[in-house]
């Protein structure tokens, strides 16, 4: 099958977070298959604001997309919204994120933003042939927002590269008191709460340490909210780091994993908590505990309740037990997230479109 990925977002996993994570996991696992697959991704553009790149592109794709060229065109968000009803192809919209949900968790000038893109959004998944999103929630909230009526919507969970993972979850040198945050710093993301439950919890366990990884546009914040409550030694802020094996390295050094969103689409780096083995403590907002099995994988609590957070964060740290048996059902629940399956979900859910057999990979 021929396939054209249409993706204007940051291509790099610091910068585009689970999304640019999930897109090339997913092409990677379908050009494994033997499909072929043009990404068409946004061009260098140093100094000009990524908004207007992203619409620029998206107002160039129609005459970069030729009749004929492909058999299957996914548009990601709002890219691809000018081919929406008009592709010369099958068309999928693809929404990793239902942006005016995450609008409803910004303010000021990003909720106008997103309040915006979110209309290009609606035209994008009204109009295509098909609508995919990643978990049970997110298609709730297309249906409450966008409209778009349950014979047009499916599920495609985001994926995992599950092997990458196994010598993080092998790791033996783990500091039995480190909890690890990673995640792009968004207010929905809510770190600011685990940060105020961290000093709850030192209270009562000063061995305790907690990890942040990420940036955006809370970063300056939550510097400030730490040095405000003296917890410069026990927390430590890393920033965003473009190694990805780096990244993974904090895995295999910490026990516990957090973030305590009250929005979450899926949540990719729930799943790589789970195949590092670490135990996880998050909400029971959106699609949390789709990924995470309350009481199995992890410990969920109310979103905006610190004080729950922290309650959670004692209890796993002071009870090995309970994290050998969240460690081991966390490794073989993400199983079912490899990419292969993922992969093999996709071609189910688009075979329909198709002509017969062309969801097949290539004798």
């Amino acid at each position: 099958m021929r396939i054209a990925f249409v993706d204007s977002w940051l291509q790099q996993s610091a910068e585009g977070s689970g999304t640019a994570v999930a897109i090339g996991g997913l092409a990677a696992a379908l050009l494994r298959r033997g499909h072929r697959l043009e990404h068409l991704v946004l061009p260098a553009a140093p100094g000009q604001p990524l908004l207007w790149r992203r619409l620029l592109f998206n107002f160039s794709l129609p005459r970069r997309l030729a009749a004929g060229a492909h058999d299957l065109i996914v548009g990601f968000d709002i890219d691809g919204v000018r081919l929406s009803g008009a592709a010369p192809a099958a068309y999928v919209c693809s929404i990793k994120g239902v942006l005016a949900e995450e609008a409803r968790c910004e303010r000021g000038w990003p909720r106008l933003q997103l309040s915006l893109l979110s209309w290009l959004e609606r035209h994008n998944a009204r109009r295509a042939d098909l609508v995919l999103s990643t978990s049970r929630y997110c298609l709730e909230r297309i249906r409450a927002h966008y409209g778009v009526p349950d014979d047009r919507l499916r599920l495609v969970p985001e994926g995992l590269e599950l092997g990458l993972w196994e010598p993080v979850a092998a790791a033996a040198d783990r500091d039995p008191f480190r909890v690890l945050c990673v995640a792009r710093q968004y207010p929905r993301k809510r770190i600011v709460d685990l940060i105020n439950a961290f000093a709850l919890v030192l209270r009562r366990e000063p061995r305790a340490r907690l990890t942040l990884i990420g940036d955006g546009p809370e970063h300056g914040a939550l510097v400030a909210q730490v040095r405000s409550l003296g917890l410069d030694g026990p927390v430590q802020i890393l920033g965003a780091l473009a190694d990805d094996a780096e990244v993974r390295d904090w895995y295999s050094r910490s026990s516990l994993f957090c973030l305590p969103s009250e929005q979450e689409g899926f949540g990719i780096v729930f799943l790589e908590a789970m195949a590092a083995g670490l135990p996880v403590v998050s909400t029971t907002a959106a699609a949390i505990p789709e990924v995470i099995p309350d009481g199995q994988a992890g410990l969920l609590v109310p979103p905006r309740d610190p004080e729950a957070l922290a309650e959670a964060l004692l209890r796993l740290l002071g009870d090995p037990e309970l994290q050998n048996r969240c460690r081991a059902f966390g490794r073989q629940h993400v199983r079912q997230f490899s990419w292969d399956r993922v992969a093999d979900r996709f071609l189910e859910v688009v075979a329909p479109l198709l002509p017969q057999g062309s969801a097949l990979p290539p004798a």
